[in-house]
């Protein structure tokens, strides 16, 4: 029994603390995890200045304890998946730039992986290449590039490349695909029921193209796959080991996405599942529950190899793969380098400018600036992958406002009441041009109820568009109309561009 093993146990674990403050508390569970790494959420993140400043704090707590530089990681997709405040920049969606060029789809991702090293995150839980082959699945959609295996697995390796040209490590996830669901795992336990010819044939292709170009790591999906095991994929050691390592002959580190998540931590608990993660074949366990939660995994694991159910050789092996990607990418070294935020910022847009389409692949239609205009969008509640610190119907509103001055534009919230509705009825009523925003009314079906009551009310020669600001499956929702736009997500730079393109620009 290695008489270091909390030490080798902690490099198991990615260290999960809430707010922008790494506090005492926080720091003597850290001490006592030991852990290889820190994930970064939201609620952790306020200013590009203090990102860098904790970075470095955790980089000295790290060096203070004797442990090896830690990976500091996030999920920073792009679109509606972003850990960055809103003094950084946040790139269009994968489905946004999935059929772009090459070089385009690279230059995205060096935008973000900059931003990333600048304050000290050397790892990005991204791309993602599920291939998004359910329009009702109500997780990924637009975090897909797209929705079959050629456009996931180009555009998934020119992203993992670009990352890799700033230094940083691309994690991709989730295998072994996440796009033909219809339940979150967030809140329950998703099934595929496909066979293992489709596997290989559809979820399975993005993964065996990333790990011949080389990805350094691939995240675990909580998702059943009943023609491989009955337990979920990051439980499996028939998916993990026998199909991703001997199979596949993936090589790098293996994450699993947040136990915390339902999907898991309702059916196992947190003791079970990290046994069970670890023996299915996990690297590195992530979860999103406060640092009391990780020191009960943590002791948990300690426990299981000290009582000979898991094997010791597991930590090793897995802080031998962690060792070797900290020499590979100079793990320690990142940090404070100067970025020129704004320059990236209109980089940022005049690519997400590429990324809007219409339903006839023609142009958008110019959108008068009179007051005949009126735009209506609706707001909706946020998902659990989304901090909405950027307020993004204000986004909009101020970027029409920016671009069409005259123009009339109301925000309908995510319940919208009969004076809201009114006001909107009114507004169109006396337009010429109607637009009208929505976000996932397919799954959010009263905005297509009321999208449609709006749009009864204006006169028969008016022009009607669509914008779909999520994902481009409301198309049609709205009855007929004269042109559906399509932005594929509504980061602030995606909003801005849509406002561009109605302008005319």
């Amino acid at each position: 029994m290695p008489h270091h093993l909390p030490s080798l146990v902690g490099q198991s674990i990615m260290f999960r603390f809430m707010g922008p403050t790494f506090t005492e508390a926080d720091r003597d569970i850290f001490n006592r995890i030991r852990p290889g790494g820190v994930l970064y959420f939201g609620d952790n993140l306020t200013s590009f200045t203090q990102i860098q400043e904790l970075s470095a704090q955790l980089q000295e707590a790290a060096r203070e304890e004797g442990l090896p530089p830690l990976f500091i990681a996030a999920d920073q997709e792009g679109g509606i998946v972003t850990r960055f405040p809103v003094d950084m920049v946040t790139v269009a969606s994968a489905m946004a730039v999935g059929p772009l060029p090459d070089e385009i789809i690279r230059a995205n991702a060096r935008i973000t992986a900059r931003q990333l090293l600048a304050v000290g995150i050397n790892m990005n839980f991204a791309p993602t290449i599920d291939i998004n082959s359910n329009p009702l699945n109500p997780v990924i959609r637009t975090r897909s590039f797209g929705e079959n295996a050629e456009i996931v697995s180009r555009a998934g390796i020119v992203t993992m490349q670009g990352f890799l040209d700033e230094g940083v490590i691309p994690t991709v996830k989730h295998f072994p695909g996440h796009g033909n669901t219809h339940i979150d795992s967030h809140h329950g336990l998703p099934e595929i029921d496909a066979s293992l010819e489709e596997l290989h044939a559809v979820e399975l292709a993005p993964f065996k193209a990333a790990i011949a170009a080389g990805v350094p790591g691939v995240m675990s999906a909580h998702i059943r796959f009943p023609v491989l095991d009955d337990l979920p994929a990051t439980l499996s050691k028939r998916i993990l080991t026998e199909l991703l390592r001997e199979e596949l002959g993936f090589e790098g580190v293996i994450y699993t996405d947040s136990m915390t998540m339902d999907a898991i931590a309702r059916g196992w608990g947190i003791g079970e599942a990290s046994i069970l993660a670890k023996e299915a074949g996990v690297d590195v366990l992530e979860s999103s529950e406060a640092p009391q939660g990780l020191a009960e995994r943590h002791a948990a694991l300690v426990a299981a190899v000290e009582s000979g159910r898991l094997n010791a050789h597991l930590f090793e092996t897995t802080a031998a793969r962690l060792g070797a990607l900290r020499r590979r990418f100079r793990i320690g070294d990142e940090g404070g380098a100067s970025v020129d935020l704004p320059a990236l910022r209109n980089d940022a847009i005049q690519i997400a400018r590429k990324t809007i389409r219409t339903a006839s692949d023609g142009a958008v239609p110019h959108v008068p600036d009179t007051a005949s205009t009126a735009v209506i969008q609706f707001a909706r509640l946020r998902n659990l992958e989304i901090v909405d610190r950027f307020d993004l119907p204000t986004v909009l509103v101020d970027a029409i406002h920016e671009q069409l001055p005259a123009a009339t534009i109301i925000t309908l919230s995510s319940e919208p009441t009969d004076d809201e509705i009114g006001q909107a009825i009114a507004a169109v009523g006396d337009a010429e041009t109607a637009v009208i925003c929505t976000r996932d009314a397919i799954q959010h079906t009263y905005q297509a109820e009321i999208g449609r009551r709006i749009l009864d009310a204006a006169h028969p020669g008016a022009t009607k568009i669509h914008v779909n600001l999520r994902g481009p499956y409301d198309i049609g929702l709205l009855g007929d109309v004269d042109e559906t736009i399509f932005t594929f997500g509504d980061a602030v730079v995606s909003l801005r561009a849509l406002a561009m393109a109605l302008s005319g620009q």
